[in-house]
């Protein structure tokens, strides 16, 4: 299947890219929203698009972002 840039499963896929370089290979609350905020800095200030398709970037973004949020959060409390 083909994940399409911008997608909820896109931002998903792009933090756990992320993650997976990090030397200690958790994925932590803060280690997830540094990773977010970094993608959101990225779609704020570098892509160059229409303000409509920015908007549902971030909202996929936050999206994907809550979804790891409770991944973590079921992984961490057992």
């Amino acid at each position: 299947m083909t994940v399409l840039f911008g997608s909820v499963e896109y931002f998903e896929k792009e933090i756990l890219r992320v993650a997976a370089q990090n030397p200690l290979n958790r994925l932590t609350h803060d280690h997830i929203s540094m990773i977010c905020s970094r993608l959101k800095s990225e779609l704020l200030n570098d892509f160059v698009c229409e303000e409509r398709i920015r908007v549902e970037c971030l909202e996929n973004l936050t999206q994907a972002s809550c979804k790891l949020f409770k991944l973590e959060m079921r992984v961490t409390a057992e």
